[in-house]
């Protein structure tokens, strides 16, 4: 539903929520470099960016934004799992799947992990800054918002190479990603049913892993193997009671704001 792209869930490699690189990448938002337009679409040479974090579980009155019942929603700690899987599986997973879609995604996706299925909401173009979106859940379905992050792969395209000046061994790889969200200077802040949750902790990385590009994919590249690490946000949600959820994120990476809102109607 109305996504206005810049990059930031996008490629550029920026994604909701990253920029990478010391220039300043127009059309920078919800994503990295390849981030802030792929999560998240190309602008830069190095550029990307997506989202979130906390190291306290955070319950969120379920009663707030219209929900009903006594159960509350809770933000999975940074170093908690859904579906037997942390913060960092599911950036990757986010990941593999840009790669693996030739077109506009799905903002209310779902994904399984170990025969469990988890709502999977992202910006349905990378390079997203402002959009507002309406999902529909089944009670106790625990989901996975994309938030800000910076990538780096092996990749390489018109624009240039997918990991800037680093190299593409697997340690290189993981410190571009990390340099990437670092450089974008991004400011996040999240609220869940009004609210706020400490993003600032729940940051993650990705060890490198294999990911598998078709043609005319999101991020711009062309198709084949290749390997790529992520370092940023993502939010995970469980207890979702009966009703209406409002889950909010706001920010800026260097001089691109961005605006998303998830508006989750649990059934």
């Amino acid at each position: 539903m109305g996504a206005k792209t810049d990059q930031i869930f996008g490629r550029g490699k920026q994604r909701w929520g990253t920029i990478t690189g010391k220039k300043k990448t127009k059309n920078n938002s919800f994503g990295t470099d390849r981030d802030l337009r792929r999560a998240l679409v190309r602008k830069s040479r190095a550029r990307m960016a997506s989202w979130i974090g906390v190291a306290l579980l955070l319950s969120v009155s379920a009663g707030a934004c219209g929900s009903s019942g006594s159960s509350t929603t809770s933000v999975v700690p940074a170093t908690g799992k859904v579906a037997g899987e942390g913060y960092g599986y599911w950036l990757q997973r986010w990941w593999q799947t840009a790669f693996s879609t030739s077109g506009p995604r799905n903002p209310c996706e779902t994904l399984t992990a170990n025969g469990q299925t988890i709502g999977f909401l992202t910006p349905a173009t990378p390079g997203t800054t402002t959009a507002s979106y309406t999902c529909s859940e089944p009670t106790g379905r625990p989901l996975y918002v994309a938030e800000p992050m910076s990538e780096c792969s092996t990749f390489s395209n018109v624009e240039g190479s997918d990991h800037g000046t680093f190299g593409t061994s697997d340690q290189q790889l993981m410190q571009c990603a990390r340099a990437r969200f670092k450089n974008s200077g991004i400011q996040l802040s999240a609220t869940v049913d009004g609210h706020a949750v400490d993003v600032g902790k729940l940051l993650a990385a990705t060890g490198v892993y294999p990911v598998q590009a078709v043609g005319g994919n999101l991020l711009g590249f062309p198709s084949g193997s290749g390997r790529s690490a992520v370092y940023g946000h993502g939010l995970l949600l469980t207890g979702l009671a009966k009703g209406t959820h409002v889950i909010h994120s706001v920010g800026s990476a260097e001089t691109q704001a961005f605006d998303m809102t998830f508006t989750v109607h649990v059934q």
